[in-house]
């Protein structure tokens, strides 16, 4: 009984412990933030098509949410991962982290936005996440240009 109680506490640590994956240099922690960037652009992206194939009434509305849905949870899972890095102590790090944190929470609200606006039918709303989005999209396409992506 006690050794299974003790590697039942060991695996539980090494699974807490892993949940904050160090970047080990500055360059580790700048690809990790490209990376990053990359795919929380892909979903604002295909969030801002599906909006747009919308608008020009290509896309029937029942197919538009599930699209806006995928695209926030991908969101999401992005910004998590990213956030639980632990980035070196270096000012580089906290200024890669300090552009990139912002950017990843207004993409994320702006795609939340988008969906509550769908499921509701208020088509002027999705409009206006829409352009509040696309500038946030740029940016992060900008970020992942200036850092190596």
């Amino acid at each position: 009984m006690k050794r299974s109680a003790l590697l039942g506490v060991l695996l539980g640590t090494l699974a807490v412990s892993g949940c904050v994956a160090p970047a080990h240099d500055d360059a580790a922690y700048e690809s990790k933030a490209v990376l990053t960037a990359q795919a929380a652009l892909s979903a604002s992206r295909t969030a801002l098509l599906g909006a747009r194939t919308y608008a020009e009434q290509r896309m029937p509305g029942g197919y538009l949410e599930p699209v806006l849905v995928d695209a926030e949870q991908q969101l999401g899972s992005v910004q998590t991962s990213f956030d639980s890095v632990q980035p070196p102590a270096t000012t580089p790090a906290d200024d890669l982290r300090t552009t990139l944190d912002p950017l990843l929470e207004s993409a994320a609200s702006d795609v939340t936005e988008l969906r509550i606006a769908a499921r509701r039918h208020r088509d002027d709303d999705l409009r206006r996440a829409a352009a509040d989005l696309g500038p946030v999209a740029d940016q992060l396409e900008a970020f992942a240009g200036k850092h190596g992506g």
